[in-house]
């Protein structure tokens, strides 16, 4: 994400989202209430019945939208922002959908009566992480391999590939070769140039294209990591990030992070340890100043509650963080209540 003009003292940030991340970030920060200004298409305005009988153009205009709703598809790269004109060349008081996505590279104004401290620091975090490398991911076995992206939104799917294999060995040396090559062909059309390859699997077949991929593409497995799993596929790559593996890559994705936090939240649970959860329980811990990370998912941050746990989290200078619930530790956490909080000491 990039910062192009500030104001807090009026209440402006305008900012251009870059990557699909970015777009997760934004739909986590305009709430309903809030001013945004984006440059869309509208039909233009007719002037009589006979014009507008006729089949109209949309024309570029540049519009303030008076946020009702605001709806994010998950892994796809539109953030739908709904509301009413507040400004603009036409059509004062009607609904408006701004379809904010990342290819096109326009900047957004986002106008509040008041910036949470939360929603600053995501922005600062996009920012940093403007560079930050995507990991791609092969998890594989003999029979099917699977390719994703991690984000800071989460685990994208991108294509499950079959071996087309038969019996315990492939049928001949072209099968294993069609295998891998059909594999190579995914992961060069999602793989950046700097971004990391992970690959992970049970037995053999991860080594084996690991070996046929650095003498085909040799340029995209200069950063790999190659690592067992139990299981091949979407649970393979879920695994991989259970064990801390990506962490030899990157520290600061979003959606290792968050996981490591809520793993670490079930098993102080799980023992009986420092850990406090549900409202009231979190509540009291943070009233007691025992709170060292304050955790609320993306959904409850959003309730009046949520905002009370983070300003008290803020006045007794408890860390936070917000669990993204649109991947698998998020949902975990989502299905207790939403709230957990690591502790310093028990009370």
């Amino acid at each position: 994400m990039k910062v192009i003009f500030k104001d807090l003292k009026h209440g402006e940030i305008k900012l251009v989202a870059e990557n699909l991340d970015d777009i997760w970030h934004l739909y986590n920060i305009v709430e309903e209430e809030d001013l945004v200004r984006a440059v869309t298409f509208r039909t233009d305005e007719q002037k009589d019945d006979k014009i507008r009988s006729k089949k109209s153009e949309k024309k570029r205009m540049k519009l303030g939208i008076r946020v009702s709703e605001i709806k994010f598809h998950e892994f796809s790269d539109r953030l739908r922002i709904h509301g009413t004109i507040e400004e603009g060349p036409q059509d004062l008081g009607s609904f408006h959908t701004l379809n904010i996505t990342a290819d096109k590279m326009d900047s957004l104004s986002i106008v509040k009566k008041e910036w949470k401290h939360y929603q600053l620091q995501r922005i600062d975090e996009a920012v940093r992480q403007r560079s930050e490398p995507i990991l791609t991911f092969v998890s594989l076995d003999e029979d099917t391999a699977t390719v994703a992206v991690l984000r800071q939104s989460g685990i994208q799917w991108i294509a499950d590939i079959d071996s087309k294999r038969s019996g315990k060995m492939y049928e001949s040396k072209d099968t294993e070769n069609d295998y891998f090559g059909e594999i190579l062909s995914v992961v060069c059309t999602n793989k950046t140039p700097d971004s990391s390859l992970v690959v992970v699997g049970p037995g053999f077949a991860k080594e084996h294209f690991v070996k046929k991929g650095r003498d085909k593409e040799s340029e995209m497995f200069k950063k790999c990591i190659v690592h067992g799993t139990g299981t091949a596929g979407m649970n393979g790559v879920q695994e991989a990030i259970k064990l801390g593996i990506i962490e030899q890559i990157t520290k600061e994705n979003r959606v290792v992070f968050e996981t490591s936090l809520v793993e670490k939240l079930f098993e102080e649970i799980r023992k009986d340890g420092l850990v406090a959860y549900g409202e009231q329980e979190v509540r009291n811990a943070l009233m007691n100043g025992a709170v060292e990370r304050l955790l609320v998912t993306d959904i409850v941050v959003r309730t009046k509650k949520g905002e009370d746990l983070l300003r008290l989290a803020k006045q007794n200078n408890s860390e936070f963080t917000i669990i993204n619930t649109m991947h698998e530790a998020g949902k975990k956490i989502d299905g207790m209540g939403g709230i957990g909080a690591l502790l310093r000491f028990k009370i």
